[in-house]
């Protein structure tokens, strides 16, 4: 059940705990310098209204700006500011220097799952990876929980095997503690733990003599040590208290994928937000509701970025030195209102970066005075007048390049980077 945040402390509020710190390494090989980075992807589903924080397009004759709201400038990053929205502004004031605002990146879809899967994989085909399981995939450490989903949907295909999909009943937890078969429904007796271990036992014992060169007896030798190493974590993985559900659960799952990056247990993660009490972004009437969405979001990235300057990463130093949390939505919002005083579907969108390799304190991008995104030059972040804008393509080869991994043709945002 998710924890209320009021007359918490900072790790009372995240449901952090520091029984996680007693948890052996298991001696896991330590990544390279660069390969160490980490990065929490936090998906903003159902498409977010630009206009709220990320485009200033006032005095534009096509754009409907929310009223009352005026353009402010904090640390470097100009935004859209509301006094109904003061976590925004107060977010800014103290993370601004560490943060990107990547503008007017298109997507090139109007439905939700097509743009999911071009915002996340840079294409619309299916036989693409996401950027968590690519970063995950082309790690050159070892680790027990790749590329760590807890909730929201991981496009795979090449690496399908780095994904653990948690599942909205925390399965994970009911796998390691050994409770998952006493909990299912179906009617089969439960094998004792003596006979498990003779089971074990003997397969073990044909792989190491059958064919002990083989690829497949190496694998499955490899899966069962990781599934051994990973029950001497189930004590310290209490994701049941995470599972999404609750007007909290964006706070509480990324302190759960903090725990899991502070046991050295994964590269890459993804968390899906729904919104405010999970109403949804897909606000088609009543907009407004973008307020509490925006707040609510800028509140726990605070609290968030707070919480990461506090852990200690497994190679020594802080875990922020390591983690990078990239904030999207796959979608934005037509500019102008609907009769329903909502927005429809829009083919542009921002995104924001935070964390090591990010170069801060800036807004990178841009949209047009019709609200769409601008023509921006790759290597100093500046709308131009004429050339390309930044595509979900361009934006992705951004996140593998920030991790050390080959974008290939695609050209990254290099402005993004330190």
């Amino acid at each position: 059940m998710a924890r209320p945040l009021s007359g918490l402390s900072r790790r009372g509020v995240l449901g952090l705990g520091a029984a996680g710190l007693l948890v052996p390494r298991f001696g896991f090989a330590e990544a390279v310098a660069g390969d160490r980075r980490r990065f929490l992807f936090v998906h903003c589903r159902g498409g977010w209204d630009t206009t709220y924080v990320f485009q200033p397009n006032f005095g534009s004759s096509i754009v409907d700006m929310e009223p009352d709201s005026t353009e402010s400038e904090i640390n470097g990053i100009p935004f859209v500011d509301n006094g109904a929205r003061p976590n925004v502004a107060s977010f800014f004031q103290r993370y601004g220097q560490r943060t990107c605002v990547v503008n007017g990146i298109e997507v090139r879809s109007v439905t939700h799952e097509r743009c999911a899967r071009i915002m996340m994989t840079g294409s619309a085909e299916g036989s693409t990876d996401d950027w968590g399981a690519i970063l995950a995939g082309e790690s050159t450490s070892r680790q027990l929980l790749p590329y760590f989903v807890l909730s929201g949907t991981a496009f795979t295909a090449k690496y399908s095997n780095r994904v653990v999909r948690v599942g909205e009943s925390s399965q994970l937890e009911a796998l390691t503690t050994g409770t998952a078969l006493s909990e299912a429904t179906q009617g089969f007796p439960i094998p004792s733990e003596d006979r498990d271990a003779l089971v074990d036992a003997l397969v073990r014992r044909r792989m190491s003599t059958a064919a002990p060169k083989s690829a497949i007896a190496t694998a499955a030798g490899s899966a069962l040590d990781d599934v051994e190493s990973l029950k001497g974590y189930a004590n310290s993985l209490k994701i049941s208290e995470y599972a999404p559900g609750g007007c909290y659960e964006l706070a509480n799952q990324m302190a759960a994928v903090f725990d899991v990056f502070e046991l050295g247990l994964a590269r890459t993660a993804l968390v899906e937000y729904r919104g405010w009490c999970s109403e949804g972004w897909d606000t088609h009437a009543n907009n407004n509701r973008q307020t509490l969405h925006f707040d609510e979001l800028f509140q726990y990235l605070a609290l968030a970025m707070e919480d990461l300057d506090s852990r200690s990463a497994t190679g020594g130093g802080m875990l922020a030195d390591e983690t990078v949390i990239v904030v999207v939505s796959e979608m934005g919002r037509t500019p102008q209102l609907n009769p329903g005083n909502g927005r429809d579907h829009w083919t542009f969108t921002s995104a924001m970066l935070l964390g090591p390799g990010v170069r801060g304190g800036q807004v990178v991008g841009g949209f047009d005075d019709s609200g769409y995104g601008a023509a921006t030059d790759f290597a100093t972040g500046e709308v131009i007048s004429d050339g390309p804008g930044i595509t979900a393509a361009n934006f992705g080869a951004t996140l593998l390049a920030l991790g050390d991994v080959d974008p290939g043709e695609t050209q990254p945002v290099t402005a993004v980077l330190s």
